[in-house]
Order: C-alpha cells, then structure tokens, then sequence
C-alpha cells in the first residue's frame, strides 16, 4: 500500500478515474478535487472573484500586482498548507500530464524530499521534457504504471506507512520493528497479539486502540 499524491491539473479530465483505481487496487490517494472528503473547485475561480478580479483572470489579463494580492489571500494560503501537508504525508507522486507549472513544482519538492516520482502521460500530443530523466519513470500504460506504484518502498510499511523516523507505538510493546528483510513490513502489523481476542479471530497489535500509529497514517488528507 502507497500513499500517493496524484500532481495533475484542474482541465486533466482522467485525474478521478485515476484516483479511484488506484484506491481499488488498496492504495491511499490524495484527491485535490476533495480534499479531506469535501467537494473543492479551483481556488483562484473564487479568489479572483473577491478581489474583484474573476474576468481578468479568466481572459488571462492578470497583472503582477494583482495576483499578488490573490497569492497572499488567507483562502490561497490555505489551501497551499492542505496540499504541502498532503504532499509530505505522501511517499509516492505521481505527475499525470497533460498539467502545468504547479504540478511540476509539486514533483520537483517531492523528488527531492526524496519520494518515488512517476511521470504518467496521457497526453495526446507529447512534450518532451530533458528533467523526466531526473524521476523514477515515465509511463504511457496505466499498466506499466500499477506494476510500478504497486512495489513495496523499502523502509516503508506496506500496511500502515511507518517508518524508522516515524513509527508506531504501543504501551505494551514499546516501537515497531521490522520485521522482513526487505524493510517493508513492521512487527506491529504483523504479529499477533494474545491479549487481543474478539470472538474468535485475533488481532495484530496494530489494531489495538491502545497503538499509536505513525503521522502518515493519522493523516485525514489520505483515504
């Protein structure tokens, strides 16, 4: 399991069938179009309109001192927070083209935070991009593409998304471990707990109510 930020533009009308398939096949995705479960709408739509700048910005007229004023907007800077929070949550990107500036500048932090970055082009008519080089793949198969994200991330959990910087935590059984050699699986998550029985199955210590999982895993932004 990924925890994936899908960076792609507002006009890119395959993002929700991407986002929804990728959640079919057990991933956690960001949707920027639902942010914590709510409908969105591009926020410069309502941003231009309470400065009085919805037709200038529609006609592509804005001038510098103009979009300053819609940059420092409390609505603007918000919404830069849920999407850096989201993004910093994530441990996978995916660019999907055909996007803009804003997605590439997504890409580009994630890459060097050191996330998995996927270049993933449906566009109908390609741009050929030198820095694509720089990422850990460029896809025009959907297919080629799961095969890819569905990898396990070393030092990741593939179950609950903790990490060595960031793990779970039980009072009983102290900080998780790993316990495979490929550093994709944790102890919590993998070892049953004797203690932990509800009718007739027993319970990983992951899910007891007493674990405190990881940052990752407490984010509202990912489903």
């Amino acid at each position: 399991m990924s925890r994936i930020y899908i960076s792609s533009s507002w006009r890119n009308p395959r993002q929700p069938y991407l986002v929804e398939e990728l959640r079919k096949r057990g991933h956690k995705v960001y949707d920027f179009r639902h942010p914590s479960g709510r409908n969105d709408s591009n926020v410069w739509e309502s941003v231009s309109k309470k400065h009085g700048l919805n037709e200038a910005y529609v006609q592509g007229t804005l001038v510098t001192a103009d979009f300053k004023d819609m940059l420092s907007d409390e609505d603007s800077t918000e919404r830069f927070r849920e999407h850096f929070d989201a993004m910093n949550d994530a441990d996978t990107c995916i660019l999907l083209l055909p996007c803009g500036r804003s997605s590439h500048i997504e890409a580009g932090y994630m890459a060097g935070a050191g996330k998995r970055v996927f270049v993933m082009d449906m566009s109908q008519e390609v741009t050929p991009e030198l820095m694509y080089l720089a990422l850990d793949g460029y896809f025009d198969s959907l297919e080629e593409l799961y095969k890819a994200v569905d990898k396990p991330i070393p030092g990741v959990c593939r179950i609950c998304g903790c990490t060595e910087d960031n793990p779970c935590w039980h009072p009983d059984h102290g900080s998780c471990w790993w316990v495979d050699k490929t550093h994709t699986l944790c102890s919590h998550c993998a070892e049953e707990d004797n203690f932990a029985l509800r009718g007739h199955r027993y319970l990983t210590i992951k899910d007891k109510p007493e674990t405190e999982h990881c940052i990752r895993d407490r984010s509202k932004a990912f489903k």
